[in-house]
């Protein structure tokens, strides 16, 4: 009992008994999400491991350099991490992505919404200034728009849809962050010209959920549902996904750490934070490839 005490404040407070086996690295956005969990396990299971999540650039740079052996990041579409600086390829496990969602007033009939006119509803200094529907083409209703985000501390929401939607630009002065959920709720519901984003989806009653397209030069201009697939996927494009990267000298040594991240209770955890786990069969098939090596 004394031993499983020590192996678990280890994990906990970065000390060692002895050497740590590997160093887990990951974004601080997952530091209430899933390091408590993490910790438990490593402890409940006897693996001497140093688990910090204190940013995606640190645990970038310490796998890059070989200092971190499994690195929990957020990484936009396209972003690379394929090599370590020594040459070692890395390899990339889908966890899960947060989403933003987008929803307007029952009564207003908007069937979807593009990346650049988010950005002129909610960005400063945007291309066009979008104060009144009726700003927006083929929308005809000239009362202002009120515009709301929803995203409780620690989530991606806010973050994913100011980098995707507004390039990374500010948000006007106008626009109410961070609200809570039950005030997203009354707001949406109660003001026919009010438009939000939410960090988890609303029940029908509160709003109605609209397709959002991205429209960027190259890149599809179908709407898209924020369902579980086209999230996952990356049709829709309010969406930042969750990659577990391991070095790949790294992978058979932390099998099983790699495998209970990708367990059915790890995806419950991601999902109760309100982001979409990889789908069950993804999950699988990369524990069955692991155990197959």
């Amino acid at each position: 009992m004394t031993k499983r005490i020590l192996q678990g404040l280890c994990v906990l407070y970065g000390f060692t008994l002895a050497t740590f086996a590997v160093e887990i690295g990951g974004s601080d956005s997952l530091n209430e999400i899933l390091q408590p969990a993490l910790v438990a396990h490593l402890a409940k299971v006897g693996t001497e491991a140093k688990v910090r999540f204190e940013g995606t650039l640190p645990a970038r740079e310490g796998l890059r350099d070989g200092k971190v052996g499994l690195a929990l990041l957020f990484l936009r579409d396209g972003e690379l991490l394929e090599k370590t600086n020594d040459g070692k390829a890395v390899r990339r496990f889908p966890l899960g992505a947060a989403a933003a969602y987008v929803y307007v007033h029952p009564s207003n009939r908007l069937p979807e919404i593009d990346l650049a006119t988010l950005a002129n509803i909610f960005g400063a200094g945007q291309r066009s200034d979008y104060k009144f529907w009726s700003d927006i083409p083929g929308v005809s209703t000239p009362e202002p728009i009120l515009t709301f985000i929803s995203a409780p501390n620690k989530h991606m929401a806010q973050t994913l849809f100011q980098g995707i939607a507004l390039g990374g630009r500010a948000f006007k002065t106008s626009v109410r962050t961070q609200i809570s959920t039950d005030l997203a709720q009354e707001s949406v519901s109660s003001r026919t010209n009010a438009i939000l984003v939410s960090a988890s989806p609303l029940p029908e009653k509160f709003g109605r959920q609209i397709k959002v397209a991205d429209g960027r030069e190259g890149r599809s201009a179908t709407p898209y549902t924020p369902d579980d697939t086209n999230i996952f996927n990356g049709d829709y494009p309010l969406r930042l996904p969750i990659v577990l990267c391991v070095p790949e000298s790294q992978v058979a040594p932390n099998a099983e750490i790699i495998k209970w991240l990708l367990s059915d209770e790890v995806a419950a955890i991601i999902r109760k934070a309100g982001m979409v786990p990889a789908p069950s069969l993804i999950r699988e098939r990369l524990v069955q490839r692991l155990d197959s090596k």
